[in-house]
């Protein structure tokens, strides 16, 4: 997903480049690092964005740190990468400041620092770059030590979210729910997820129907977790995909229906959920809505118990002939 953000981020730039009409070095930059995959010259690309990111051409300084980051052209180098982004950050250059970000929260190139994650974050999002509001409201749901920081962002999504920016808004819902730098209110969290919901946003559509289908914030309300859940899951959400698929299992807030419930589970599956892999793989064992597939069953536990499910591994124990061919691989 980082990579596929960056390099729209990457393209972004290049689409912007004739700003900089003039400097031999950075049109040669741009003009070699076309969008079209099969025409991209990443080596003549690479040899001119080093110079003209050696001129202080943030926009070149950041498509340098692309190339290295994902070895386009060159070795992939990600701490260099991580240099160029910082001097492109340093100039205000918004994609380079997300990048600069993501390394801090990732702690690959550079060591994690979830304080330095959220300022250059929220630079970004400050400057307008959409992406660094996903990256933030994450932090706020899985948590950071950068309290004091992510206060002022909650300030920075206000503003935002009333401008009708979605990941604004999901970050904001995510605050109220969790209390983190606000009061607890749950109304408002409610409300905030669901004008992003509103908006498309898969995220605030996931976190909404896993709402409705716990009863956390809300009355439990199936109907609606099903709802919410298959706007995401339409949108290729793994976990939305995953419960949508239980809740055709149940029959909770849509009519049982196995064949249905396959459907959405393979989808995640694919995507190496390892709690779809599990079910789909017991759907196959016991022929419920799909032809009955003991090979494929028990090849589908085997991935999710090698992604960590607990039930997955538990279920091989009791199958000795098979548990034996999992520790091999």
């Amino acid at each position: 997903m980082r990579k596929l953000i960056l390099a729209a981020a990457a393209a972004a730039a290049l689409a912007a480049s004739t700003a900089f009409a003039g400097d031999t070095a950075e049109d040669s930059c741009y003009s070699n690092f076309e969008l079209d995959e099969s025409e991209q010259n990443y080596p003549e690309a690479l040899r001119h964005c080093r110079e003209a990111a050696r001129q202080g051409r943030a926009r070149a300084q950041y498509l340098l740190g692309y190339m290295l980051e994902n070895g386009k052209g060159t070795a992939a180098d990600p701490a260099g990468a991580f240099e160029w982004y910082r001097k492109a950050a340093d100039q205000g250059y918004p994609s380079a400041e997300y990048a600069v970000g993501i390394s801090y929260l990732e702690g690959a190139a550079v060591r994690h620092d979830s304080i330095e994650a959220v300022k250059w974050l929220k630079r970004a999002a400050e400057h307008g770059q959409p992406d660094a509001w996903f990256s933030l409201s994450t932090i706020f749901a899985y948590g950071s030590g950068a309290r004091q920081d992510l206060a002022d962002t909650v300030k920075l999504a206000r503003v935002s979210a009333d401008m009708g920016v979605p990941a604004a808004q999901r970050l904001l819902g995510l605050a109220y729910l969790n209390g983190r730098t606000v009061k607890r209110d749950t109304a408002e969290a409610v409300r905030w997820l669901r004008k992003a919901a509103e908006l498309g946003y898969a995220d605030a559509q996931t976190d909404l129907g896993l709402l409705y289908y716990s009863g956390e914030a809300v009355k439990a309300d199936y109907a609606e977790a099903a709802k919410w859940l298959r706007k995401a899951a339409e949108q290729g959400d793994t976990g939305a995909q995953t419960l949508t698929g239980n809740l055709y299992i149940a029959g909770n807030g849509v009519k049982q229906d196995f064949a249905e419930a396959a459907k959405w589970l393979r989808l995640a599956a694919v995507q190496d959920s390892p709690d779809a892999e599990y079910t789909l793989g017991r759907i196959y064992l016991n022929g419920v809505g799909v032809e009955e597939n003991r090979d494929e069953g028990l090849k589908l536990i085997r991935e999710s118990a090698e992604h960590g499910s607990r039930e997955a591994k538990a279920l091989l124990r009791e199958l000795p002939e098979d548990s034996t061919s999992l520790q091999e691989k």
